[in-house]
């Protein structure tokens, strides 16, 4: 409670700035602060009354562990805004690290594979940045965090799960722009074009990383779906593998830091893996 009393004042702030905000036609009133939408691991969402429709998204946790994390994600959703594939943005507070952006329609119905791939394909195309995916770093630290025993556990599983192996293939991999958190619930839609929100983890990495991140809500026939738009032919099983090895392992340690009563336990891990 005391965290989403501090966000909403820290929001409360930016909204001051609201005749320097970016949109077609300035605002003639003083917007107001509305009411929680959301609230996830690192951000709360809130509604901002006001016309056009907009919301406020302000942090009340770091869970990106580079430092330059807010302004990579703020170049990445500002050119995919441009392409029409996020919530364009109306403000941004770096100091208080807040963004005031377009509000737009929640998903109505799960997405299919073909409308996920295509959004995934779009995303590739956007310009480079200069940051990379830190994969084996973030590991590395998320590790650090863990107690003695459950950090030695997860890493015996590691090596018999193949993970330095996996690693590798994706660092080898030709670079592109990637959004590397492509869930269900970062998926919106204006009109009917897929929209995709909290860019935060958005760096330079493997495509394979990121179509297994996104592929996790879908079914096996939706997810060949996806693979297809994404890659046609041209897939590489090697690849594939290792994405998936190596989204699952992340996305593990990352619920033992921020979600710990869905996070599974190494075994688990390892034989959801097939064992190795």
């Amino acid at each position: 409670m005391a965290k989403t009393m501090a966000a909403a004042d820290r929001l409360s702030r930016t909204l001051d700035e609201w005749r320097h905000w970016d949109l077609p036609a300035p605002l003639t009133h003083p917007p107001l602060l509305g009411p929680l939408l959301a609230q996830g691991s690192g951000h709360a969402i809130y509604e901002i009354l006001c016309t056009p429709p907009l919301i406020g998204r302000i942090r009340h946790q770091s869970t990106r562990l580079a430092e330059t994390a807010f302004g990579t994600e703020l170049t990445a959703w500002k050119a995919a805004a441009l392409q029409g594939i996020a919530p364009g943005v109306v403000f941004c507070d770096p100091a208080e690290q807040a963004i005031i952006c377009q509000r737009l329609a929640p998903m109505d119905a799960p997405v299919s594979g073909r409308a996920l791939g295509q959004l995934c394909h779009r995303i590739h195309q956007l310009p480079a940045l200069s940051d990379k995916l830190t994969l084996r770093s973030d590991i590395g630290r998320y590790l650090e965090r863990l107690p003695d025993h459950l950090s030695r556990a997860w890493r015996s599983v590691m090596r018999a799960g193949g993970v330095e192996d996996a690693m590798t293939r994706l660092e080898q991999d030709t670079p592109c722009l990637c959004h590397n958190d492509l869930t269900a619930g970062n998926l919106m839609r204006e009109g009917n074009e897929l929209v995709a929100i909290d860019w935060e983890y958005a760096a330079m990495g493997s495509r394979y990383f990121d179509v297994a991140i996104a592929a996790e809500c879908l079914s096996s026939a939706e997810r060949v779906l996806m693979v297809n738009e994404v890659f046609g032919a041209a897939a590489d099983e090697a690849l594939m593998n290792a994405g998936d090895c190596i989204a699952s392992l992340v996305t593990a340690l990352w619920e033992h830091q921020y979600a710990t009563a869905q996070a599974p336990d190494p075994s688990t891990w390892l034989n959801g893996r097939g064992g190795a």
